[in-house]
């Protein structure tokens, strides 16, 4: 089960909504070294205390996270940010 589930739905075909969710990715990678791999359409990703998938279909995107427990404590703000960051990107 996931601490942290986002959803956003979009008007991108599937191929230009995997390329902004790779943007995401690249741009966790150089901030945060949260290391991706697809498998699909789906985004698999993680770094220390952070595990997820990132699933792009030709209508939404949906984000599951699961925290460990030192990040959970911060659960509100980076649902906060996971939010922004989506709908930003996928407006």
């Amino acid at each position: 089960m996931s601490d942290i589930r986002a959803r956003k739905s979009h008007n991108l075909s599937l191929e230009d909504a995997k390329k902004t969710a790779q943007k995401l990715a690249d741009q966790l990678q150089k901030e945060f070294q949260v290391d991706s791999q697809w498998q699909g359409n789906t985004l698999n990703f993680t770094r220390s205390g952070v595990k997820g998938t990132l699933d792009v279909t030709e209508q939404e995107v949906i984000l599951d996270i699961s925290l460990g427990f030192m990040l959970k404590a911060f659960k509100g703000k980076i649902q906060a940010e996971i939010d922004n960051n989506l709908g930003k990107m996928f407006a």
